[in-house]
């Protein structure tokens, strides 16, 4: 029997998740002792906008999480500043982490898992880990000291996200509801209705007005309502690498590896991802394969990177330069056929044709997030 010590630090969602997954795809003929460590007194939930798509939140079967799910969306709509709209169309939800993370972690330790609460490991505890363990995977953020200190030539690009949970507020949507607008940042804003609450923020640009721009969405937007909790909260994305350590048993998954879409911030749907790969390399005794399977996944494709770096630049004027080639509502998702819009997406680039590269990253970038971002 193939018998594995493997140690997961952080204890919140990449790090439940990862352990479920690694649990349901174990071998018949293998034995996981698996510990997950968590600096908090109870299962961490990182803040987040909460959403996800059903098709995403369907590949992981290793826990039942539908009962956590707040509310039920049509799809998504991203509005660009000229009132033109991409609508994908997709069912997809709000999810409360705040109870799906804890029963999450309920279910791993009835399987077996050991989850230990209020433990912050420490570097020289993390360097003891790889020295003995057969596995130790970070789990453990964007800031991650697993990273920091077991994996310090992977890199990972990290935004702050903004956010109010709001209470009484009249909008209504059937849709989440993105909006780019460089009036209040240089990326997008949100409103994601959750049941009595809704999740109202935005990517941060300066500490200083940051607060004041996103006040001035919601009177712009008419969310209405009273803010209930003032939230703040960093994503890592854009990760150059996501396995290494003296042995090449440290695993680096979710927020630790950088790999949330750098252009939607989607990071729930990677972690899902980044779990099943992780937890299939293990059962298959591919190991060594994990960081060539996450970096050639699309999840880390390259053009996401170019994309938001190029979204990042311009301004409301540039983007409505761009745009206007495009239809009033641009319908992607279930149902429509796929490369319906590239003919505008040529007319675009050829009329700015310096800018055709990066025009051409944002068509396959968002063709990508469509799959595998939310």
């Amino acid at each position: 029997m193939r018998s594995l010590d493997i140690r997961i630090v952080g204890g919140g969602l990449a790090g439940v998740i990862t352990g479920l997954q690694l649990q349901q795809t174990k071998p018949k003929d293998a034995e996981y002792r698996i510990t997950a460590y968590e600096m908090a007194d109870e299962p961490y939930t990182t803040l987040c906008g909460e959403g996800i798509s059903h098709r995403n939140l369907s590949r992981f079967t290793a826990f039942d999480s539908m009962k956590h799910c707040a509310q039920i969306f049509q799809g998504a709509h991203w509005w660009l500043p000229d009132g033109k709209l991409l609508e994908v169309k997709q069912r997809c939800y709000t999810i409360e982490r705040k109870t799906w993370i804890p029963a999450m972690a309920e279910k791993f330790q009835k399987q077996g898992g050991t989850l230990e609460l209020g433990h912050k490991v420490t570097p020289e505890e993390l360097k003891g880990f790889a020295k003995d363990a057969d596995l130790v995977i970070g789990a453990d953020g964007p800031g991650s000291v697993t990273r920091k200190t077991l994996v310090p030539d992977a890199k990972v690009d990290v935004k702050l996200g903004i956010q109010y949970r709001v209470k009484g507020s009249s909008f209504t949507s059937d849709w989440l509801e993105f909006y780019t607008d460089k009036r209040y940042c240089s990326e997008y804003a949100w409103v994601f209705p959750k049941g009595d609450t809704m999740n109202v923020g935005l990517l941060a640009d300066d500490p200083a007005g940051d607060w004041k721009r996103l006040d001035a969405f919601m009177a712009d937007k008419k969310v209405g309502g009273s803010v209930a909790q003032k939230e703040a909260y960093p994503i890592g994305f854009s990760g150059t690498k996501v396995q290494g350590g003296p042995r090449n048993n440290v695993l680096l998954v979710g927020d630790s590896g950088g790999m949330t879409n750098p252009v939607t911030k989607g990071g729930i749907c990677a972690t899902i991802l980044g779990a099943e790969i992780l937890a299939d390399c293990v059962a298959q005794g591919k190991v060594a394969e994990y960081n060539q399977r996450i970096m050639t996944h699309p999840i880390m494709d390259k053009s996401f990177r170019r994309a938001i770096h190029f979204i990042t630049e311009q301004d409301n004027e540039d983007i409505n330069k761009f745009s206007r080639w495009l239809p009033d509502v641009v319908r992607v998702g279930d149902g429509e056929p796929k490369g319906k819009y590239f003919t505008a997406v040529l007319k675009a680039g050829l009329a700015n044709l310096t800018k055709m590269p990066d025009l051409l990253s944002i068509y396959r970038a968002l063709a990508l997030s469509k799959d595998y971002s939310w």
